[in-house]
């Protein structure tokens, strides 16, 4: 058995790429160039980034919690990328996938503490750290902006723009990269299978001798990490920063993950269909700009489609109770 028949789509995942598929066609008969090779990397590559913070935060909110601070942590850490890019010339690629990294790790380090071991609710932890990650951007970069002629040339026109068989951009093909291995790992690996176990019943978790609260610190540093490279990722799709980049994007990301099936009542969700849902997220968007919808209307939007994928959540799981309560009275008769 290879590994891409081991991580077999769900019955959610399965039909969410069915609407992902239709909304491509309908975005496409709106907007033909949609559906052009040029259409697909604007589309993969405009994804990348709020895919790759919905890998991050997938374990975070199958364990019910909550990051908020990944917009911030994005914005931060490109800018600081940026910088050291400028005033260092001879700063690399290679570089730059280091020090991101590191940079949203040390973030994730924090909320981790004070959600894990300090046991604070992670909403109000991260929605602290996040004006505090956010106000540290704007005190560093002193109102300083950054475009692509300060830019390694080999992370903006190299990677930035490096394109795989016609159609697949190269930060893309790193999300693709990181859904599978996250998704194997959360699959099979034994820390990977509790969180889903953490999430379902924590108390319990607990009572059984899980270990919670070291999951749930290497899941808020994980978070932390993928922001980080997020961020890298920011500059090889824009060239340019300054202190808003990505400024109030974090709800988006928490929209693809709850459409994507990750369910914030916890124990349910993969990866798989975080980047489904980001990809249906910004297909809709896609379409809407088409439209000429205003963008107001495109963030109402966004809400809706939250709230519904929490109401069928909530839907889902209930059924699911009283499917289980049939099956216990049927054992006991």
């Amino acid at each position: 058995m290879n590994l891409l028949n081991k991580l077999k789509l769900s019955s959610r995942e399965a039909s969410l790429g069915i609407i992902l598929l239709i909304s491509i066609g309908v975005t496409g008969l709106i907007n033909p160039r949609f559906l052009t090779g040029d259409g697909t990397r604007d589309l993969l590559t405009s994804t990348s980034v709020v895919a790759l913070l919905a890998i991050g935060i997938t374990p975070v909110v199958v364990m019910r919690h909550i990051d908020l601070s990944i917009a911030s942590t994005v914005g931060l850490t490109a800018w600081l990328i940026a910088d050291m890019c400028a005033k260092n010339p001879d700063f690399t690629w290679v570089q730059c996938f280091v020090v991101g990294p590191i940079i949203g790790t040390l973030v994730g380090v924090v909320n981790g503490v004070l959600v894990a071991w300090l046991r604070l609710p992670a909403l109000v932890v991260t929605l602290g750290t996040l004006y505090i990650v956010r106000g540290l951007a704007y005190v560093i970069s002193n109102s300083v902006d950054y475009n692509a002629q300060e830019m390694p040339p080999s992370l903006i026109e190299g990677l930035g723009q490096k394109v795989y068989f016609g159609l697949l951009p190269f930060t893309f093909l790193l999300v693709i990269i990181s859904m599978i291995v996250i998704a194997y790992f959360m699959k099979y690996a034994k820390s990977g299978r509790d969180a889903y176990a953490i999430g379902s019943n924590p108390p319990a978790a607990d009572l059984v001798g899980l270990k919670v609260t070291s999951r749930t610190f290497l899941a808020f540093v994980f978070s932390g990490a993928m922001a980080g490279l997020a961020g890298v990722f920011y500059l090889m799709r824009f060239a340019q920063v300054d202190s808003t980049a990505f400024y109030g994007q974090e709800l988006a990301v928490v929209a693809a993950c709850v459409i994507g099936g990750v369910s914030i009542f916890g124990g349910t969700g993969t990866v798989v269909g975080a980047v489904i849902g980001a990809l249906l997220v910004q297909t809709i968007q896609g379409g809407l700009a088409a439209l000429g919808v205003d963008a107001f209307w495109k963030s109402a939007i966004n809400g809706l489609l939250l709230i519904i994928a929490i109401y069928a959540d909530r839907v889902l799981a209930v059924r699911n109770e009283k499917q289980l309560l049939r099956q216990r009275i049927k054992e006991r008769i």
